[in-house]
């Protein structure tokens, strides 16, 4: 099975046809350099952070992420396929944002580059000049999840909240620099995004089930994953979608956001002797 938000290496290498598709590489400029599929434009906004997801906050943050898509060339009519090495975080990110954004024809390479290597893809290393275009957003506010809104249903209702963080990350024991505080959500269950793929691509949807239900998951849930930017959740998220389930949200500003205001509560396990 391959959801519609996925593209296989043999499909991307069998139509691809860079005059009329936008492929981005969202690994490193260095990866860039290094070998990318030919025709395909860098851009990446891991960097780019949500420190607040009030709405001007979440505004504000369209906007800067809208400029930089226009600028290596995106429209809501150029059919978009964002890759990095495997199926990672940071394409997913960027499918996500661009699915919030509003755009409705952008999928991610399953297996990433490894796989259209596997499948005979060539690379080329020289860099691709993108053509500017203007990419206006047009928000699709069911995608994403705000602080304030989990804040104030916490152990409340059908929603479960999903730290997709390592284990001493949700533990407390250890932390992004850039958090003021440690621990996790208050009631967040962990189930780590990297148990949901296999081989650099996603484990069948059976698995990725077997693994929500054993954390007390069904479909009856609203299933909010978070990590410490929004990258690793953004995975789990389309994991969660892959798998079947119909009401995912994204909480984008996670940890990084959530650490960094004191008077929302962190719950952090002390560790046993």
């Amino acid at each position: 099975m391959t959801a519609e938000f996925l593209i296989e290496a043999d499909e991307l290498l069998a139509n691809y046809d860079p005059r009329g598709a936008l492929v981005i590489d969202a690994r490193t400029p260095q990866a860039y350099q290094a070998g990318h599929i030919p025709g395909a434009v860098f851009l990446s906004t891991y960097g780019c952070f949500i420190p607040d997801s009030s709405q001007a906050g979440l505004h504000a943050f369209a906007m800067d992420v809208s400029s930089r898509y226009a600028a290596i060339g995106v429209t809501h009519d150029t059919p978009v396929v964002v890759y990095e090495d495997a199926t990672g975080m940071r394409a997913a990110r960027e499918m996500w944002i661009l699915e919030w954004l509003g755009h409705r024809n952008v999928r991610m390479l399953h297996g990433g580059l490894d796989a259209w290597r596997a499948m005979g893809g060539d690379v080329e290393h020289r860099e691709v000049k993108a053509v500017p275009s203007k990419f206006e957003p047009t928000i699709n506010p069911e995608l994403v999840i705000t602080a304030n809104e989990i804040s104030q249903s916490l152990d409340k209702g059908s929603r479960k909240l999903i730290d997709v963080r390592d284990s001493d990350e949700y533990r407390g024991l250890d932390n992004t620099v850039c958090c003021d505080r440690r621990g996790h959500v208050p009631g967040a269950v962990w189930l780590e995004w990297t148990s949901f793929l296999q081989n650099g691509r996603y484990k069948s949807a059976e698995s990725i089930r077997q693994l929500l239900a054993s954390k007390g998951i069904t479909d009856q849930n609203e299933l909010v994953p978070y990590c410490h930017r929004g990258a690793r959740s953004a995975n789990a998220y389309f994991a969660f979608r892959y798998a079947g389930y119909a009401r995912v949200r994204n909480f984008i500003g996670s940890m990084h956001e959530w650490s960094a205001h004191h008077d929302l509560p962190i719950e952090v396990e002390l560790p046993t002797d």
